[in-house]
């Protein structure tokens, strides 16, 4: 149960760490907690299906779309959640990125 906290608030520290991007905000590092807890359950039951109908997509792209996958489910968060703000096209896509790739890191440990 520790371990899974731990996981949570180091994915929260790095929702954080996007907001040094130019036009990415959170208000405060509880909503970053939301954030990373939304984002979490989203990869676990949402990704999957989306993954699969994208499927073919992917298969042409060599796995690229899936970086468009994460920057609308991170677009989707942002439209729910409205303290977390995202303005810019390309630091979100960025942050995208960098949100995957740690979550993917985080999930390995």
């Amino acid at each position: 149960m520790i371990k899974l906290v731990i996981k949570w608030v180091i994915f929260a520290l790095v929702i954080m760490g996007t907001c040094y991007l130019p036009g990415i905000s959170v208000d405060s590092f509880w909503f970053a907690m939301l954030i990373a807890a939304v984002l979490t359950l989203i990869n676990i039951f949402i990704k999957p299906l989306l993954k699969l109908i994208a499927f073919p997509i992917n298969l042409l792209t060599f796995g690229i779309f899936n970086l468009v996958i994460n920057f609308g489910i991170l677009y989707a968060v942002a439209y729910f959640i409205p303290q977390y703000h995202l303005e810019n096209v390309l630091s979100a896509f960025i942050a995208s990125v960098l949100i995957a790739f740690s979550y993917l890191i985080i999930k390995k440990v």
